[in-house]
């Protein structure tokens, strides 16, 4: 529709430009030249004349470059917004709505889970009205608007414009495996040890349903909540070595399911992120201990779960800032946050060992990467996720021990999809670079918008 609104628009230029060259005419040529005599125009008015031809042929030269200008400008934020809406499910447009003064103009963008791209949770778009561009003067430059900033699931993002609800239905599978080896006893040089070594091969598996929600209370603020069920199952396989011996131990397994962890959060948009300025967004996620804690589950006399726990506990707080800056056809984003893990005296006896207080290892958090739009309803994402565990300190029949600290490193890959102007389809990947990430994480997300008010 824009590029027939630019030919029409070329078409009445050139004939205004025409009705132009003709009043100039008329206006140069002197009042003899049009009397009854028809007496000869002069060579010094004919220059005149093809000098006025040649400005106005220029002008309209210079008029017809700075609409081809403004047409193309018009195309790239368009595909650009389109690339956004695609990411949380809001409608693709190719018309704007009139924004009226200090509205705000809707952007959309996602990163999904746990920052992971081209989810929740994925650009930004500097709108323009389209009926007020083209009440511009020619060959004036588009002003900037404001933009309506939507949540990035899990980590933050642009947010849902105002009276819009997100309803996103998921599923996640999770699989790692873990090998340990174990020595006690004696050294007498390298690689000549004499006790008993033992290899526990672990292997996980984690299915998670969850219904999230968020809405766009003001054009400023989101709000968002998580409600996770779990189904989790345990295999746990030893064998020890004995003299050179091996000797397979008896193996272990233990399932649980139930409600996990729900979560809230608040996000809001600081800046405007006019004037080649990223968006900045500040986000606030609360994780309650609504799921079975790891020390609730049943364990047999020798202190071995029978059961899987479904949460972790314990209270999380976790601030951060995320931040997205566009470029045409890609759009960068960076996320950066603390999680607090709150301590708190657990009181349990587990095989005649009694813990006490149980301060669970905060963490460092953050994600980078970049998506693409393929079209106006497809993109995919690539990013790299990080998070940095400090020590867990355990109070165990009066003593405390420490755990060791966990790097978890993960290559995040997204896809999504719009299905319809209000449902979309996006489908995220983790593989795990480091020892402790889990090996394989795979979410389906379904976002699907309504309007409230």
């Amino acid at each position: 529709m824009k590029s027939c609104h630019g030919v029409h628009r070329t078409r009445w230029l050139n004939s205004v430009g025409t009705v132009a060259l003709v009043l100039t005419l008329a206006a140069a040529m002197p009042e003899q030249a049009f009397a009854d005599d028809e007496s000869a125009i002069s060579q010094e008015e004919l220059r005149e004349l093809a000098a006025a031809i040649k400005l106005q042929q220029q002008k309209l030269a210079a008029q017809e470059r700075a609409l081809a200008e403004q047409q193309r400008t018009i195309a790239e934020q368009q595909n650009q917004l389109n690339f956004l809406k695609t990411q949380v499910g809001s409608p693709l447009e190719t018309h704007f709505e009139s924004a009226g003064a200090g509205s705000i103009t809707p952007v959309v963008y996602n990163l999904g889970q746990a920052g992971s791209p081209g989810s929740p949770r994925t650009g930004i778009f500097k709108a323009q009205d389209s009926q007020e561009q083209q009440q511009q003067p020619v060959g004036q430059a588009p002003v900037e608007q404001r933009p309506e900033v939507s949540i990035i699931p899990e980590r933050g993002g642009v947010l849902t414009r105002q009276g819009q609800l997100v309803l996103e239905p998921q599923l996640e599978y999770a699989q790692s495996n873990v090998n340990r080896f174990f020595f006690q006893g004696f050294e007498f040089v390298d690689a000549v040890l004499i006790g008993l070594i033992e290899a526990t091969d672990a292997e996980r598996e984690t299915l998670q349903a969850a219904l999230g929600a968020r809405v766009g209370v003001t054009n400023r603020l989101e709000l968002e909540v998580r409600v996770p069920y779990l189904y989790r199952d345990d295999s746990v396989e030893n064998t020890a070595f004995v003299s050179g011996t091996p000797q397979e131990l008896p193996a272990q397994s233990a399932t649980g399911a139930g409600l996990g962890d729900i979560e809230v959060a608040g996000h809001y948009q600081i800046n405007d992120g006019l004037g080649g300025w990223p968006y900045f967004i500040g986000n606030l996620r609360v994780k309650t201990n609504t799921g079975t804690s790891p020390f609730e589950v049943d364990f047999d006399s020798e202190g071995v779960a029978q059961d899987l726990a479904t949460g972790s506990g314990f209270w999380a707080v976790q601030p951060s800032v995320t931040t997205i800056f566009p470029s045409d056809p890609a759009v960068f984003f960076g996320n950066l946050g603390y999680t607090w893990n709150i301590e708190r005296d657990v009181n349990e006896t587990i095989a005649e060992t009694h813990i006490g207080n149980v301060d669970p290892g905060d963490s460092v958090n953050t994600t980078f990467g970049m998506g693409i739009s393929l079209n106006e309803r497809t993109s995919f994402s690539f990013g790299f996720e990080y998070n940095y565990v400090f020590e867990t300190e355990q109070e165990s029949n009066g003593v405390t021990a420490e755990s060791d600290k966990l790097k978890v490193g993960s290559l995040l890959l997204g896809w999504s999809y719009q299905l319809t102007d209000d449902v979309g389809l996006n489908l995220n990947t983790a593989f795990g670079v480091t020892e402790d990430a889990t090996d394989f994480r795979t979410t389906l997300r379904v976002p699907i918008r309504f309007d409230l008010f």
